[in-house]
């Protein structure tokens, strides 16, 4: 019989059907692609649980971990030729990880440029969750593109900017960012150029924070 709210007639909850009971093309739309386009480490995880899973997600983890992968290659780009030690290291990197989580780029004279171009990965990133910019030579321009790519990151949790050249209006677009940024918990800021009003403002910023 039909439930009634409020006198209009109700379909009953239809009871969970298994995973295993889904055709194929119902389980691709329901959770490979939706998956891969989200989280692409999770969805390759989930491509190895078993052979119907793999033929499902394949294809959509394929092009998702290109379409992150493109995204780094031009950054690598813009860093420099092959002989700039930053764009051989993010080339390296991907070439010996089918999904790129952790990248350091420490030491790798990125520069504020550099920073740009990574910023720009960054936004369409949905895998990489650790990244080293230390001792780069990153000053304020540098850290306001990090920090415009943090506002529509939903990913990285560990960013490192030690040993840079970043002062206080660089601190305050970072600052600004961390607001609306719930994810990350680790940002190393120190041997920087902050003043007092820097250090204040980052602090304003993460209090209440977890991490």
């Amino acid at each position: 019989s039909a439930l009634y709210i409020l006198g209009r007639p109700q379909t009953p909850p239809l009871m969970p059907t298994r995973i295993g009971d889904l055709d194929d093309e119902v389980l691709l739309e329901m959770i490979a692609k939706p998956l891969a386009e989200s989280d692409i480490a999770s969805a390759v995880a989930f491509k190895r649980c078993s052979r119907r899973f793999k033929n499902l997600a394949t294809k959509p983890v394929a092009d998702a971990v290109k379409s992150t992968n493109e995204n780094w290659r031009a950054a690598a780009a813009s860093i420099g030729s092959d002989l700039c030690p930053g764009a051989a290291k993010i080339r390296g990197e991907l070439g010996r990880n089918e999904v790129l989580k952790t990248l350091d780029l420490s030491g790798k004279k990125i520069d504020d440029e550099g920073a740009a171009a990574i910023a720009g990965a960054l936004r369409g990133n949905a895998v990489l969750t650790h990244l080293d910019l230390g001792n780069n030579g990153i000053r304020h321009q540098g850290a306001a593109a990090i920090a415009e790519a943090l506002r529509g990151n939903g990913v990285l949790t560990n960013l490192d900017l030690g040993w840079n050249e970043i002062g206080d209006e660089g601190v305050e677009a970072l600052a600004f960012a961390l607001r609306v940024n719930g994810v990350l918990t680790i940002l190393n800021l120190c041997d920087n150029d902050l003043g007092d009003e820097g250090e204040g403002v980052i602090r304003d910023a993460v209090s209440g924070r977890v991490g």
